[in-house]
């Protein structure tokens, strides 16, 4: 299959249409890939992923040994959005992010390939039951996908021009063969500005995940990852949706901090399970619960907010008891 690496093309469409904070069109390591080539990626669109507001997501492969995510975007998607969200994807070089590999930015078929991740996504590992119900998760497991996902999110706030995803939830959390968390969706993510500040009147966020802030200010910081990351801390050790019917976690879990033998009543079962653990799940939680503050000031930034995750969730001594 013949691809057209760092085409003029493709410089061009980003360049012309990316108008973002940094313009640096000249650093893409990207495959364009045509229609045509598309279609023989996804092989006819016989398996399906996912799908959203934004169009469908596919699995495909550019060979037998390279397994990729075929992300279409639906007809009528602004080529200015979809450029944005390939800049700012492409920036960040993490272990923790899905590789971007390529696009295809022909009319009426903007489409981005990725790397495929093989089991699925944080949200679905956390709720969704098989025959023999819940995957297994076990507490240092799910330590680990929470310090790799604040060492990300630590990470793309300290760049030289800091990046916001804006839309921080399990459901944009894949997981490898070994559980590894890889970032994924950067539709709303945008690089900030030197204040670190950005006002938008487009809502950035899902329901359940957004900071509150948000809807009184309109402005986005990268404190608003911080409280989307709050909220996933408590899904994880309460194994609860955020939404559930006219249940609402956060309000029942800021509710029931006020409290600790009632807080302690919402961790996971599967995860409760002796003195230490508890102490543990105790100390996740009060972590959560200065990401959830609702004064914009009083949450931890991510940087400082990894060190305390470590200190208060000390993973070795875990590891010792299981």
């Amino acid at each position: 299959m013949s691809m057209d690496y760092q085409g003029n093309s493709l410089r061009d469409f980003l360049k012309n249409n990316g108008h973002v904070v940094l313009q640096r069109v000249n650093n893409y390591n990207l495959r364009s890939f045509t229609e045509k080539e598309r279609e023989h990626i996804i092989n006819g669109y016989s398996t399906l992923l996912g799908k959203g507001a934004f169009g469908e997501v596919y699995k495909g492969a550019l060979d037998v040994q390279c397994l990729v995510a075929v992300k279409k975007y639906k007809d009528g998607t602004r080529k200015e959005d979809f450029a944005k969200e390939v800049i700012v994807h492409s920036q960040i070089n993490h272990k923790n992010v899905v590789r971007l590999l390529g696009c295809c930015t022909e009319e009426n078929t903007l489409t981005i390939v990725m790397e495929f991740i093989c089991n699925g996504n944080l949200n679905n590992i956390l709720h969704c039951s098989n025959a023999n119900g819940n995957v297994p998760l076990p507490l240092d497991k799910r330590l680990d996908i929470t310090i790799e996902l604040a060492e990300v999110l630590s990470c793309m706030h300290s760049m030289s021009s800091p990046v916001l995803h804006g839309d921080i939830k399990p459901a944009n959390v894949l997981l490898d063969e070994n559980l590894v968390p890889k970032l994924s969706d950067f539709g709303i993510a945008r690089f900030l500005s030197t204040n670190e500040v950005q006002q938008t009147r487009n809502i950035a966020g899902s329901i359940g995940y957004l900071d509150p802030l948000f809807n009184q200010t309109g402005l986005l910081t990268p404190k608003s990852d911080v409280y989307s990351f709050g909220v996933v801390l408590v899904e994880m050790i309460t194994r609860k949706k955020v939404v559930d019917g006219n249940t609402n976690l956060i309000q029942n879990f800021t509710n029931s901090l006020k409290r600790e033998k009632v807080v302690r009543q919402m961790f996971d079962d599967e995860i409760v399970d002796g003195k230490k653990k508890i102490k543990v799940l105790e100390d996740i939680a009060k972590l959560a619960a200065e990401c959830l503050r609702l004064q914009d000031r009083l949450h931890p930034e991510m940087v400082g907010f990894l060190s305390l995750l470590f200190l208060h969730s000390p993973v070795n001594e875990i590891e010792c008891q299981l």
